[in-house]
Formats: C-alpha cells, structure tokens, sequence
C-alpha cells in the first residue's frame, strides 16, 4: 500500500554550504590510467588547471553557476556548476583534434569524443568577511576519450581506441 502524499519523505538539502565562488588552483594526480600513448596521463603524473567557479545569488541553499577550467587563466571551457551537499560537481565534454606526431598538424578534425566528471568535497571553509567560504576541496576526476571511426579512416591512430584516466584532485583557493 502507499504511503500517503504528506508521508512521503523528500531529499532536501539542509546543511549551509559554504560559498564556492572565485579563483582556484587545481592540481591533479593521475591514480590510474590505461592510456600507454601520452606520458601527461602516466599514473602518478601531475598537472595543473586554472578554474574559476560563478555562482548566482540565490535564497536557496544549493544556487546554480558555472565552471571554468583550463591549462591557463586565459584559455579556460566552461560548463555548468552541480551544487551538492557539501561539494559539487561538474562535466565537461567534447571533442578533440588528432595532431600529427611529425610537426603537431591537425590529422583529423574532432578525432576523439570525450567526457570528463568531477566531483569535489570541501574539506575545509572559513569565515572570510562574514560569509563561510570554501577553501579546500578534495576529490576525483574520471576522463575517458575514445577515437572515432572516421578519425582512424583518416590516418589517426591509438592502442586502445578508448582510454580512461582517473585523478585525484586537490584544490585552493587562489590567492588575492
């Protein structure tokens, strides 16, 4: 039998979240990894992004924004922020070029289809100027690419096909 409509229980996010917008510096560990082709996916290789995280003022307790990551402030992609309990997450995916091993031409346009997914804790807030506010997140991000059919009809290669990487991930808070 059902329970009655005024019985059933909702998730409802309850805690205060601490305040995630701005600059951060985040550093990625790679855990593991099947790609043998590109030494920056080695396990144990580390790297590093600029992102920056947009949220919208918002009465309620989990507001909408964005991310945007990138190798250098300048040159960063941007997606839509998922507020949690306690984190977020986000993901990224697209396309990428097959470059030509002899000189960095491109072999064939939009040759890999990839998705990239975080999701991140935080782990440590403080009260900065009166609002509680992110300071250290931690966690993971999973990257899988797989190159097309018609890529490989155009020359491009990669043993295997699909690769998945996974990351640990630590990020701080920019500084000024």
């Amino acid at each position: 039998m059902d329970a009655p409509a005024d019985e059933l229980q909702t998730s409802v996010v309850t805690t205060p979240q601490a305040s995630l917008a701005g600059e951060w510096i985040l550093t990625r560990t790679v855990t593991a990894s099947d790609d043998t082709s590109d030494a920056e996916r080695a396990v144990d290789a580390t790297s590093t992004r600029f992102v920056r995280i947009e949220q919208t003022d918002c009465e309620a307790l989990g507001c909408a924004g964005t991310v945007s990551s990138g190798a250098a402030v300048d040159a960063r992609e941007s997606t839509e922020l998922e507020q949690v309990d306690g984190g977020l997450g986000y993901t990224f995916t697209g396309a990428l070029n097959c470059l030509r091993k002899d000189g960095g031409a491109v072999l064939a346009v939009d040759a890999f289809t990839f998705s990239q997914t975080a999701d991140l804790a935080v782990v440590e807030s403080a009260d900065i100027n009166g609002v509680l506010t992110a300071t250290l997140l931690e966690g993971t991000i999973s990257y899988t690419d797989t190159l097309t059919t018609s890529a490989m009809e155009q020359g491009c290669s990669r043993d295997p096909a699909t690769v998945t990487v996974t990351y640990a991930v630590s990020a701080r808070r920019a500084e000024g």
